[in-house]
């Protein structure tokens, strides 16, 4: 390992029974940097980003960490909204992991301002928005200036506004010296905190972009159906690319998501108009 290397993946697998979700990875996330992990649903992302902040073990190969003090913060794709106000959930989560009362009020003020969040706005976190928790969510990563934020999803289902807010909260983390690993299925925001990209297919992992990686094979489907099964569909299947034509949504699906995409497009009343395989991403 070398000296600005924070935590390397070296042949990683995960089986869950039988199944095998993540084969022979091998990965390294360095001081400082950005990246963006990208993949369809059920692909493994959660599952490797859970193995690198520790939180589960694979089944064979080695998690090695820089030092034994490096510190990692987690957030999964949501949080709940709790009767407290984000003071009082940070002081309590604060606590938990061992900060000083003293630190650990200075460090709540300074994360509230960094992540643009004014306490005093809300009497408690029942009512704030999904992007506010978010910023909650990644303000208990924070606690303790991590050496890595692992995020999980951290833009799902956040406004546009909410996104602006995240990114540069993330962006000022970032500036501080924290590294970031993050799930992200949205292409153009994983441009902006960009610095590496992974995708996982079959279990593997691979790096570079759709263009460069030259994906081998990949379907054009034209269907019909309601805007609750689009709504699914796209849900369940972030990589896929759509738009909407005059006789109903055009898909362009990557090979190993297409069973799966027209099993649940037919299982939901989805009538398909034209379908064409292509051998190379044009």
């Amino acid at each position: 390992m070398n000296s600005d290397s924070l935590v390397t993946l070296n042949n990683i697998t995960k089986q869950y029974d039988k199944r095998t979700v993540l084969s022979s990875i091998s990965m390294t996330i360095n001081q400082g940097e950005s990246i963006i992990l990208r993949g369809s649903n059920g692909s493994g992302k959660s599952t490797l980003l859970k193995i690198f902040a520790g939180l589960i073990n694979p089944t064979s190969g080695e998690r090695e960490l820089r030092n034994s003090k490096l510190i990692i913060g987690y957030t999964p794709d949501r949080m709940s909204k709790l009767k407290m106000t984000s003071t009082e959930y940070l002081t309590h989560m604060g606590k938990i992991a061992g900060i000083s009362n003293k630190q650990l009020d200075l460090r709540i003020k300074e994360l509230h301002e960094l992540f643009n969040l004014e306490p005093i706005k809300s009497p408690n976190m029942l009512h704030y928005s999904k992007g506010m928790l978010q910023k909650v969510n990644l303000m208990q990563a924070s606690l303790k200036v991590p050496d890595l934020l692992v995020l999980d999803e951290p833009f799902s289902g956040l406004d546009t506004e909410s996104i602006e807010h995240l990114l540069t909260s993330l962006k000022n983390l970032r500036g501080q010296g924290t590294a970031i690993l993050a799930a992200v299925h949205d292409p153009l925001l994983a441009k902006q905190l960009i610095s590496r990209t992974f995708w996982i297919r079959q279990g593997r992992l691979l790096e570079g972009t759709e263009q460069s990686l030259k994906f081998t094979a990949f379907y054009e489907l034209e269907c019909q159906f309601n805007q609750r099964v689009h709504f699914e569909l796209t849900t369940s299947f972030p990589e896929v690319i759509w738009t909407l034509e005059d006789k109903g949504y055009r898909y362009t699906i990557f090979e190993e998501d297409y069973r799966d995409f027209v099993l649940m497009l037919l299982n939901n009343g989805g009538v398909i108009i034209y379908l064409r395989r292509r051998d190379a991403l044009s």
